[in-house]
């Protein structure tokens, strides 16, 4: 199954009629250069809705490392989030998905009413691929804000860790993981500008979080408990518009184990969809009964237009998570 990526230049969601398949092409301009300017832009925030207050899963994909979350309402409950712009440089024949995958973490998503497994030994395949991989310059956006209306946050230029020439050069980070994101809410990214890249203003609306989660009859915030090889029925609040297939939003499930295997299953935003049991045993999730993470999030993928930037998008990622055991029936 070929993953969903976030700049792909087609859509495995065309039939399904769930997100736009459209992105900013770059003119004839930038393919008789042959390099293409690409900005990337994330919002991510996880809360832990588990009630045990010694729980301390986090399942938002930092970049750099995953931080400490904070407190919020409910003992024990606790949020993680980050903001990451970058803003690269490369050559018009690079895979937009790989290019992604050699400067941080790369966006995988089954088609709706799919899934896929995700491994460590997945990841490291992924990265053998790098050496192939043109040069890939992150460019400087001068001083860059991202503002709602109750938050405004400088982002922190960083200097991108040395992978010998592949790549080089700053990108965009939150300054901790305790920053208030909230959802839904209309977001504006500003930048200062650079000899590298021109002043840019652009905004996108970032969809409401995960709400009313239940896994079969218990809420995901009690904990669940699963049977090895039945299938597992989510539900939550639907998007208005998903019923009638109009919503750009996609819900995905995260069942992680102790072991490090990732099932990842995404449903279109109509309220309920089925982890399939074939993949809740031991072949995907290791030796049972085995401990695991269920995240429930909610994503939306903004196109953007800015100047000097051929190719931009907005992903939010918000989501929402509490712990589950697997065990043989």
């Amino acid at each position: 199954m070929r993953p969903h990526g976030a700049l792909a230049t087609s859509c495995l969601l065309a039939g399904a009629a769930l997100v736009g398949c459209s992105a900013p092409v770059a003119g004839d301009a930038t393919e008789a250069n042959g390099v293409v300017t690409q900005g990337v832009v994330r919002v991510e925030r996880a809360i832990n809705l588990s009630r045990d207050a010694g729980s301390t899963a986090t399942p938002v994909e930092l970049d750099d490392a995953a931080l400490p979350s904070a407190d919020v309402e409910g003992p024990g409950a606790g949020a993680v989030t980050n903001v990451l712009a970058k803003f690269m440089r490369l050559s018009s024949a690079m895979d937009p998905e790989l290019a992604e995958g050699a400067v941080g973490k790369p966006f995988v998503l089954p088609s709706a009413g799919s899934c896929m497994v995700l491994s460590p030994a997945a990841d490291d395949e992924a990265a053998s691929s790098f050496s192939s991989l043109s040069p890939i310059e992150l460019l400087d956006a001068g001083d860059v804000t991202m503002r709602t209306e109750s938050t405004e946050m400088p982002l922190a230029a960083r200097a991108f860790p040395d992978v010998g020439a592949l790549v080089f050069g700053v990108f965009y980070t939150s300054r901790d993981a305790t920053s208030d994101l909230p959802a839904p809410a209309r977001y504006v990214f500003e930048s200062s500008g650079s000899g590298q890249l021109d002043r840019f203003a652009f905004e996108a609306n970032a969809p409401a979080g995960p709400e009313e989660v239940r896994i079969g009859d218990a809420e995901l915030a009690d904990g669940v408990d699963l049977d090895a090889g039945v299938g597992a029925v989510v539900q939550w609040r639907a998007d208005e518009g998903g019923e009638a297939g109009r919503t750009r939003d996609i819900i995905y499930v995260d069942v992680t184990s102790t072991h490090g295997a990732t099932v990842r299953c995404a449903f279109r935003d109509t309220g309920r969809g089925v982890i399939p049991g074939s993949l809740l045993d031991p072949s995907t999730l290791g030796p049972l009964p085995a401990s695991a993470t269920l995240a429930v999030h909610r994503t939306r993928q903004v196109p953007f237009n800015a100047p000097g930037i051929d190719l931009g998008e907005v992903r939010f990622d918000l989501s929402v998570n509490g712990r589950a055991r697997i065990a043989a029936r």
